[in-house]
């Protein structure tokens, strides 16, 4: 392959990537009790992350939509357009691993955060692995289980 060639890949792959990208530029995190308290190390992960993005520029937009009764909340966070991170910190949210027998979590992919702050119901979900989901605004839906 001749280096024009190899350029056009590499343009071809990023432009594809970006796209992807742009489609979803938002995450909608939930973090619920689902009987017992919310685990409060992983509560306390997940602030922190949200946390160090917004305050980087990562994250310009974060609205939270509901408080869970155990503990936790329902939120969106949207990236910054100056930001080339906010995949980092969307991995960075989905190696958090709360105790499935307290702790409903996901973090879901959409295109942006709505203005109008749509509060769901704090139930949970079981999912076959185990696991727990919440719902998820706008729609309220519960969240895919993991693998889905």
């Amino acid at each position: 392959m001749n280096k024009s060639t190899l350029r056009l890949i590499f343009l071809a792959a990023a432009l594809s990537t970006t796209s992807a990208f742009a489609k979803n530029r938002a995450v909608e995190i939930s973090i619920n009790g689902r009987g017992p308290a919310v685990d409060g190390a992983a509560f306390a992960t997940v602030k922190q992350v949200i946390g160090h993005a917004v305050a980087a520029g990562i994250v310009d937009k974060f609205v939270v939509s509901g408080y869970g009764v155990e503990g936790g909340f329902s939120a969106c966070a949207q990236a910054s357009p100056w930001t080339s991170d906010f995949i980092s910190f969307v991995r960075q949210l989905r190696t958090i691993a709360p105790n499935p027998a307290t702790t409903g979590y996901s973090v879901h992919p959409v295109a942006a955060c709505t203005d109008v702050a749509t509060v769901c119901t704090q139930d949970v979900k079981q999912c076959p692995d185990g696991s727990y989901v919440g719902r998820v605004p706008p729609s309220c839906e519960f969240a895919p289980c993991p693998g889905n």
